[in-house]
């Protein structure tokens, strides 16, 4: 029902149209930058990891509004008068969107891959761990949306999930390194494959503590949902 409500609401066509054009740096900064591709070009991953984030931000952003809406016009509370439980509810609208996400950006790993393989340090399996990792701080970033989603009307907990997104998800596709338990490192790992030592085990990490800081957030999401006038 979550994925089918996404469908009709144009809202999948918006999250996987956003992350589709996230590749575009990376199919086309290389040419414009360097012509003679007689270098490896950083600047193309960086903005495609800084395209990245920002479509996971506006995810998290519409699944915040999302749940709001759901929550202040009456449907999670109509579904849960006919024995749906609020934790399947709110946990159902993270797998839609999760879903998306998980979609989305296999093109965006293909693209990557077709534009700037010879420059992609670990071959291939570099690129599916870093899109892993970073796949699972969208994740993260979406539980941060529900959260603000089961606590605040539609648009203010849109602008406070695009908001924590962008401020969680950006710096790091710029390189910036923070504490090792913010869960958005691997969209550093992927702005940083044509010069990153180890690939391969800085994504499993990040995609570690993504996936952990997403277990925490959404227990708080079901605690929060369970306790709100539906």
């Amino acid at each position: 029902m979550a994925l089918r409500e996404l469908w009709i609401s144009f809202r999948l066509l918006v999250v996987l149209g956003a992350l589709l054009l996230a590749g575009l740096p990376a199919a086309l900064l290389p040419a414009v930058m360097s012509p003679d591709l007689a270098g490896a070009p950083p600047d193309p991953l960086n903005w495609l990891a800084v395209a990245t984030a920002a479509a996971m931000a506006l995810a998290a952003a519409a699944a915040a509004a999302t749940l709001a809406s759901e929550r202040r016009r009456g449907t999670a509370g109509w579904m849960a008068s006919r024995a749906v439980p609020r934790a399947t509810i709110a946990l159902s609208w993270f797998v839609a969107f999760a879903l998306l996400l998980s979609i989305g950006l296999v093109p965006v790993a293909a693209v990557a891959w077709l534009a700037l393989g010879p420059f992609l340090l670990g071959g291939p399996g570099a690129l599916v761990a870093a899109t892993a990792a970073t796949a699972c701080a969208g994740g993260a970033t979406l539980a941060i949306g529900l959260l603000a989603g089961a606590a605040l009307p539609r648009w203010p907990a849109a602008a406070v999930a695009a908001v924590a997104g962008t401020a969680l998800l950006v710096p790091p596709a710029f390189g910036a390194s923070g504490p090792w338990w913010l869960p958005a490192d691997g969209v550093r790992v992927l702005a940083e494959l044509d010069t990153a030592a180890r690939p391969v085990a800085d994504g499993l990490r990040a995609a570690g503590v993504a996936l952990g800081v997403a277990a925490v957030v959404l227990v708080g999401v079901v605690v929060i949902f369970e306790r709100a006038d539906l």
